[in-house]
């Protein structure tokens, strides 16, 4: 009995060692542990899609039967870049006094806009847009009574992307408000900047 007892230790103590060895094994074909992902801190330079907008330039006025020098023009704006092909903004912009020979005229209009972005390489994004709104004609000396009415816009222009927030603007538009008499319209050259927030 005492040999049974003996040999059955025998027996359970190479059961235990042949599992330990095979087990150690396996442990051995499973490699080392993965490193942990480092920490990736989100940039500083990041934007959300919105940004605002100031420009400013020269504008004549296109009003049949009025000579025209021209006349300073400044505007504002916020607006939402969509993805890198499309955009929108809400823009109000100021012509200041046009002295058209008969009468001075200045404009104010706020149009929302859509455009249409080509982003090529080295920063440039040409562009058209479009847009639609409000407008306000105010005449001076001896032309007709100020007037306002649905106003709408053409674009097109040349961005260049100085950084990740900054964006320069050079651009032509051409303006309409629709009023009694004939409508008022002018062209204009205007230089701006666009800050991402």
């Amino acid at each position: 009995m005492e040999k049974i007892f003996k040999l059955s230790i025998l027996a359970a103590t190479a059961i235990g060692i042949i599992g330990g060895l095979s087990a150690a094994s396996h442990a051995a074909d499973l490699g080392p542990a993965p490193e942990p992902m480092p920490y990736q801190q989100q940039s500083d330079n990041y934007t959300s899609g919105w940004y605002v907008r100031g420009d400013a330039g020269f504008s004549w006025l296109d009003i049949s039967g009025l000579d025209d020098g021209g006349a300073a023009i400044a505007g504002g704006g916020i607006g939402y870049q969509v993805n890198d092909w499309l955009r929108t903004d809400v823009r109000a912009d100021h012509a200041f006094s046009h002295d058209g020979g008969a009468y001075d005229v200045s404009s104010t209009t706020v149009l929302w806009n859509g455009y249409v972005d080509l982003p090529l390489s080295m920063g440039f994004s040409p562009y058209v847009g479009a847009g639609v709104g409000y407008g306000w004609a105010s005449y001076s000396g001896a032309g007709p009574a100020d007037d306002s009415g649905f106003a709408w816009g053409a674009t097109g222009g040349v961005a260049f992307n100085m950084s990740q927030n900054i964006t320069l603007d050079v651009g032509y538009r051409y303006r309409e408000i629709d009023v009694a008499g004939p409508n008022y319209a002018d062209h204009a050259v205007t230089g701006g900047i666009r800050w991402n927030f």
